[in-house]
């Protein structure tokens, strides 16, 4: 059951995933414009802006974790059948990662 939740998950939010690395990259590029030519000010706090930006970023999807299947009754289902909520919360979490992470990784590169 869990693999079923993680593959439904993941299906149903893939599309959701552009939002967050399109605002990552939005941090990521327009940082320097707010911040100014300055090189050595840039290298020095460039790395604590691309945390802060995927960090920010990874919070955008987080209301979309439970939202949809506590609204169609999907999580009442589960514990009717017997499923711990530990298990559904965990392969919800895993699902948002593996939809989020990888295109967050590879957005990353080129904000670097």
């Amino acid at each position: 059951m869990f693999l079923r939740i993680v593959r439904r998950d993941l299906s149903r939010n893939l599309g959701a995933m552009a939002l967050p690395v399109a605002f990552f990259l939005l941090v990521a590029i327009l940082y320097p414009f707010a911040i100014g030519p300055d090189g050595a000010l840039l290298s020095r706090t460039g790395g604590g802006v691309i945390w802060v930006a995927a960090l920010l970023a990874a919070l955008l999807p987080v209301d979309r974790l439970v939202a949809p299947d506590a609204d169609g009754g999907t999580l009442d289902q589960y514990t009717v059948r017997g499923i711990a909520d530990e298990a559904v919360a965990l392969a919800k979490a895993l699902a948002n990662w593996l939809a989020f992470a990888p295109a967050l990784m590879l957005a990353a590169l080129p904000a670097a």
